[in-house]
């Protein structure tokens, strides 16, 4: 599968004709990494619970071995292609926290990852960190991410993460107003740093539990390496993979 991963790289490089669902393109020039949010499930909640002190969802209490992969940021030419690809190949759903301008400017990849059967969610329009922000711009990013993303899906949009996971009693307020359900995560690999695709998915398998929520982002090649180990790995251990919409829906019947 790594070797199946370099091959569409090198071919998307190259310009050559890849399968249908792999767009022919450059590599763009991604902005500096992020850094990953500090956060973690609240000190002060039962990691055993669904919701956190303002009603986030961090993880999912289900004695089912589900757990979600969530992708943010993007889509990105090159990256979420081939990302897609991986996923296809290895049957797995996932859901993409979606940015406004980058679907803007590349809607046939927002159409791709609709079409695949995986998730998208809300990730604002111009991925700004909310909690800087007065009250009615929070409202426009969400909102006009959200009415921007359901011309895909011809439905309402209704997970959201906030950028960089910054939020406060706000931000999740606002969001539910909206109709959301705010999606942070159990697991999170730190993978917009520069670190090794094996370094990734340890930190994955470690953090995995029935459950839970799995934080990787889409312009980042290590990750897409990483990714059928991960995938390999939590499957030998028994674990199914759903979007988070089904993980949500099964928890609640439990």
């Amino acid at each position: 599968m790594k070797l199946l991963i370099a091959l569409l790289a090198v071919l998307v490089l190259k310009g050559a004709a890849l399968p249908a669902r792999i767009a022919s393109t450059v590599m763009p020039a991604l902005p500096a990494a992020e850094p990953v949010a500090p956060f973690s499930a609240p000190d002060d909640s039962d990691l055993g619970l669904s919701y956190g002190r303002y009603g986030e969802v961090w993880r999912v209490h289900t004695q089912r071995k589900e757990i979600a992969l969530t992708f943010d940021d993007g889509p990105y030419p090159f990256y979420t292609p081939v990302l897609l690809h991986v996923l296809d190949h290895s049957r797995v759903p996932a859901t993409f926290f979606i940015v406004g301008r980058n679907a803007q400017e590349f809607p046939e990849l927002v159409s791709r990852i609709v079409q695949s059967g995986d998730e998208i969610g809300n990730h604002t329009f111009n991925h700004f960190t909310l909690t800087g922000l007065p009250e009615e711009q929070i409202v426009a990013q969400i909102a006009q991410d959200g009415a921007l993303l359901e011309r895909f899906t011809g439905k309402p949009i209704s997970l959201f993460r906030p950028p960089h996971g910054r939020f406060n009693r706000e931000v999740v307020s606002i969001a539910h107003e909206l109709g959301y359900v705010t999606v942070f995560w159990s697991d999170a690999a730190n993978d917009v740093k520069d670190i090794p695709p094996d370094v990734i998915t340890e930190r994955v398998m470690t953090e995995a539990s029935p459950g839970g929520i799995i934080l990787l982002h889409s312009g980042q090649y290590r990750t897409i390496e990483a990714l059928p180990d991960i995938i390999d790995g939590l499957r030998a251990q028994g674990y199914t993979f759903v979007t988070v919409s089904k993980l949500l829906e099964d928890g609640e019947q439990n």
